[in-house]
């Protein structure tokens, strides 16, 4: 979407010390920047130190040892040790400071842990509210269901998030996920087709045996706080999401919420499949010059309820 001009990514964060996941992002950052990438001065990761660094699955090693006719590898990784990495919390302070007032997004793909520590961190709260439009959270079944990974990985952080993050939240559930299942097949079709050596291929093949279709509610999140206005998703009613101690997520309606949740469109399930392929298939090229979207458009109504100005 970066290559496309639907935003500009302008940080990342890890939520876990792991140097091996870590240098993958950043060689995912750096394969979609395009050939620049290898020489950009691209923000570095920020990498939490603290914590356990948990499992490392094979997505994200087996893509290095990918070689060249030369035997040099294929895909290059910029994190070596703790000093290729950055600081979360100063780097998502720095990096809001310098956004336009509501023309930042932040997506929440795993854990809540970098995020919950920001919002605690002294006066940074009040500049998320300034500076974000809205937060996107991939985790959670609504409008309720069983404890989801990425929430119960961090049920504290997760609580938090919800309960005091200052701006409007849209969340992507494990429904949505598993209604909009990634098409496997298109690895070795599409892919293949658009760029012989994509570290995304390459990790989706290692993942797990292949062929299989993967459940998408993180691209979905993703898509969605890029492209709002597209419609590939309807929007719950406003209300209030909250986690319990078991890590399970709720939704209660709340006509002055900020809270609302993806709702899997079947009409639109054939256009989000094409987006999801042709974007994350795509030939990488060189960032286009962004300009942020309005100030005063939030995120798109749910049917039948009028636009109104983000809630801090």
């Amino acid at each position: 979407m970066q290559g496309k001009s639907d935003c500009r990514v302008a940080i990342i964060t890890m939520s876990r010390p792991n140097l091996a996941v870590t240098g993958f992002v950043d060689t995912l950052e750096r394969f979609y920047h395009g050939p620049a990438g290898n020489f950009a001065q691209l923000p570095p990761i920020g990498m939490r130190t603290a914590g356990s660094p948990g499992e490392t699955s094979p997505a994200y090693t087996a893509p290095f040892l990918k070689k060249k006719m030369d035997g040099t590898p294929v895909y290059k990784n910029g994190v070596k040790s703790v000093i290729d990495t950055g600081d979360p919390i100063t780097l998502i302070r720095n990096y809001l400071e310098a956004q336009a007032d509501h023309s930042a997004f932040i997506v929440l793909a795993g854990p809540a842990t970098n995020l919950a520590a920001a919002v605690a961190f002294p006066g940074l709260k009040d500049w998320i509210a300034k500076k974000v439009k809205y937060l996107v959270v991939a985790g959670g079944a609504f409008p309720s269901g069983p404890p989801e990974p990425h929430i119960k990985a961090d049920i504290a952080a997760a609580k938090k998030i919800f309960a005091d993050w200052p701006t409007p939240i849209v969340a992507s559930g494990a429904e949505v996920g598993s209604a909009l299942e990634f098409p496997g097949a298109s690895i070795d079709k599409q892919f293949a087709e658009a760029v012989p050596d994509n570290p995304v291929a390459d990790a989706y093949r290692a993942y797990q045996p292949m062929p299989y279709n993967a459940p998408s509610w993180a691209m979905a999140a993703a898509l969605y706080a890029g492209r709002p206005k597209e419609g590939y998703f309807k929007l719950s009613d406003p209300g209030r999401i909250s986690v319990d101690d078991q890590g399970r997520t709720s939704f209660t309606a709340a006509e002055k919420g900020n809270h609302q949740y993806l709702i899997v469109d079947p009409a639109q399930k054939d256009k989000i499949m094409l987006a999801y392929i042709e974007l994350a298939s795509a030939k990488p090229e060189a960032p286009r010059r962004f300009r942020p979207p309005a100030a005063d458009q939030p995120p798109q109504p749910p049917p039948g309820k009028t636009a109104g100005p983000p809630k801090n």
